[in-house]
């Protein structure tokens, strides 16, 4: 396994607070100088979002997707059960994770959905805590740099204000047309 003492000891410091990162797109552009093809290739399957079982080869991100997947399976049961409707056809068949069922429940729990994304995105962190102990200069560091960074920049994208401009402006878009003035697009 290639060790990135280099590319590692550049990167600056994150925490879930940190405001000034750089873009995943400017990361990915520094680590395919620095890494081999296919430790490149496995780090460009690291996602927040988008899951390809083993095909990336990397038991951490095996590991990583597992969670998040068990995650959000049970976010689905929860919603499901709440709407009455039958869960089984919304589910992915993974290994079960203990704790995600009660991080689910919290994050259901409370009353405004920014706030319950504001809580699973802190436990996607806290996981990744777990997953990088014992990782220093390795393709698994700069998986759980990348998958950190990918968080921080959906984090921005839960802006209070701009949630707001954006409700007042569809609102408004609605009211128009009910009133049945133009509505410029």
């Amino acid at each position: 396994m290639s060790q990135y003492y280099y590319l590692v000891s550049t990167l600056s410091l994150l925490s879930y607070d940190s405001e000034h990162m750089a873009s995943t797109e400017y990361f990915l552009e520094q680590c395919e100088k620095w890494l081999t093809a296919g430790d490149y290739l496995i780090l460009k399957y690291a996602s927040i979002s988008e899951f390809d079982f083993h095909k990336a080869g990397c038991a951490l991100l095996d590991k990583w997707q597992v969670w998040e997947v068990n995650l959000r399976n049970e976010l689905v049961k929860l919603r499901a059960q709440k709407k009455g409707l039958e869960v089984d056809a919304y589910l992915v068949e993974v290994t079960e994770v203990l704790g995600t069922a009660d991080i689910a429940r919290e994050a259901a729990a409370q009353e405004s959905p920014l706030t319950a994304e504001e809580l699973l995105n802190r436990a996607r962190w806290s996981f990744l805590n777990d997953l990088e102990v014992g990782r220093f200069f390795t393709i698994e560091k700069l998986i759980i740099y990348y998958l950190r960074l990918q968080i921080l920049e959906r984090k921005r994208l839960f802006n209070k204000e701009a949630g707001s401009e954006r409700y007042k402006s569809i609102y408004q878009h609605i009211t128009k047309e009910i009133a049945g003035e133009g509505v410029d697009e």
